[in-house]
C-alpha cells in the first residue's frame, strides 16, 4: 500500500443491476482525474468477487497486493454484513447491522492506495448494491458523492431477461423500482445527482459534462475516446467487453425489437409511475 496519501475526493456509482452502472464507470474512469474501480463488492467480502476476498480475482485485476488484501480482510471479517443476524435485521427494520467502521478504513485505504497508483485525486467504485447501505456509506463517507443511474424500464427488462437468458426481467424491473422509492428522498441533496442510461449512450458528452463538473473536474472531448493502451488496468472491464467498445444509441432502442408488444404493454403499466417521473415516453 502507497504510504503517500493524497487529498482524495471519493463518489460511489448506484442504481440497480442492468441500469448502465458500467457505462457510467468507464466514462468516468477515462477522465485524467478520476479512477472508478469496478464492482469491488467492499461490503459483502466472502463474496467471489469481493477485492477483500483472498480467493478472488478482483483485488489482482485492480493491481493490489495480496499483503494489503489480507490486512483489509483481517479488519472486516468481524463484522459480515450479511450475516444471519444482520440479514433478519434488514428484513424486520429494513436496515442491515453490522459494524461500519471497520470497512470505512478498509474501504478508505483501498481506495486511496487505487488512486495513487492511477494518479488521481477523485476515485470511487461502481457497485450497484451501495443503495441496500445508504445510511451506513453516507454515516461512514459524509463527503463522498453519489450518482444514481436509472434506465427505462422496458429496457431494463428486456436486458435482464435475455441477458445469458436467465428470464429475471421481472425480477430486475421490481428491483429497480424499489431502490428508485428508496434513493428519491436524497436526490435533491447536492452531494447526488441522477443520470439516465440513455443519456449516457446517446449524448455522452453533455452527460459527463455535467458528471465531471459533479465531481469537481474539468471536461473536454478526448476524454470520451477509450484507449486500453492508457487504461492502468484494463482487466477491469473483461466481464462485459461491450464496457470498453464504442457506445452505439441503437442498443437504447433494442427493446423495442426484442419485445413482444404484450410484455411492452405490461412492462409499461407496472411502471407508469417511473416512465412519467423520468420523462420516459409511453
Amino acid at each position: 500500500m502507497n504510504g503517500k496519501v493524497k487529498n482524495n475526493s471519493f463518489f460511489f456509482c448506484i442504481g440497480c443491476q442492468k441500469s448502465g452502472t458500467t457505462i457510467l464507470a468507464r466514462l468516468l474512469d477515462q477522465h485524467p482525474d478520476i479512477a472508478c474501480m469496478w464492482e469491488a463488492y467492499f461490503l459483502n467480502p466472502s463474496n467471489p468477487s469481493s477485492v477483500f476476498n483472498l480467493n478472488s480475482d478482483a483485488w489482482s485485476r485492480h493491481g493490489y497486493s495480496e499483503d494489503d488484501i489480507k490486512t483489509w480482510s483481517s479488519k472486516v471479517q468481524s463484522s459480515n454484513p450479511f450475516s444471519i443476524s444482520s440479514r433478519i435485521t434488514h428484513k424486520i427494520f429494513g436496515r442491515f447491522a453490522f459494524q461500519m467502521e471497520p470497512y470505512k478504513k478498509a474501504i478508505t485505504e483501498a481506495l486511496n492506495d487505487f488512486a495513487s497508483r492511477c494518479n488521481v485525486t477523485v476515485v470511487g467504485d461502481k457497485w450497484p448494491w451501495y443503495i441496500d447501505f445508504i445510511e451506513q456509506m453516507l454515516e461512514a463517507f459524509p463527503n463522498a458523492k453519489y450518482i444514481y443511474t436509472v434506465r427505462d424500464p422496458r429496457g431494463i427488462w428486456n436486458s435482464a431477461q435475455k441477458f445469458k437468458d436467465r428470464n429475471r426481467g421481472d425480477e430486475v424491473l421490481n428491483e429497480m423500482l424499489l431502490k428508485d422509492r428508496r434513493i428519491s428522498p436524497l436526490l435533491e441533496r447536492d452531494d447526488f445527482i441522477s443520470v439516465k442510461y440513455e443519456d449516457l449512450i446517446c449524448n455522452p458528452n453533455e452527460s459527463c459534462r455535467k458528471l465531471y463538473s459533479f465531481l469537481g473536474c474539468d471536461y473536454s472531448d478526448d476524454y470520451l475516446k477509450y484507449d486500453k493502451s492508457r487504461d492502468p488496468y484494463p482487466e477491469r472491464w473483461n466481464w462485459i467487453p461491450e464496457a470498453s467498445g464504442k457506445l452505439d444509441p441503437e442498443i437504447t432502442k433494442k427493446w423495442q425489437k426484442k419485445m413482444s408488444s404484450e410484455q411492452i404493454k405490461t412492462v409499461s403499466a407496472s411502471a407508469k409511475w417511473f416512465i412519467e417521473k423520468y420523462n420516459y415516453e409511453i
